[in-house]
């Protein structure tokens, strides 16, 4: 029993390597960002959601980061930056990279999941007649 634990903690730590390794970028610009997915217990609650991106560019830039129209943070003439905040999200919200004519460069879809599912409404009612 002890030997299986012990594989399993040697998978689970090179799988984690794996994807903490850095991914080689071939765009002009590539980020993580990290999660995408937050989890709520009941449908309609806010979502408490620790937020972080790391972007590369292969050459400077300035850009900002936007959250569905809202500016979080810029970068000037630069090749890279990191960020990280504790976000509030009721719904779905898109981020966004941006440079300075505004184009969107990179984004991100975040998305709210709950764990109490959708109640649906009967087609039929309880009782019948017959």
């Amino acid at each position: 029993m002890h030997g299986c634990t012990l594989v399993v903690i040697s998978i689970l730590s090179l799988l984690a390597g794996a994807v903490n390794a850095a991914t080689p970028c071939d765009k002009t610009v590539c980020w993580q960002v990290a999660p995408t997915v937050c989890l709520v217990d009941q449908q309609q609650r806010p979502c408490q959601l620790a937020l972080s991106l790391q972007w590369q560019s292969a050459l400077p830039q300035s850009v900002c980061v936007y959250l569905d129209e809202q500016q979080l943070d810029c970068w000037r003439a630069v090749n890279h930056g990191q960020w990280q905040q504790q976000l509030q999200l009721t719904g779905p919200a898109r981020l966004e990279l941006r440079n300075q004519q505004q184009q969107v460069l990179l984004q991100q879809q975040l998305t709210v999941l709950s764990r109490q599912p959708e109640r649906r409404r009967r087609l039929v009612a309880p009782w019948s007649v017959f």
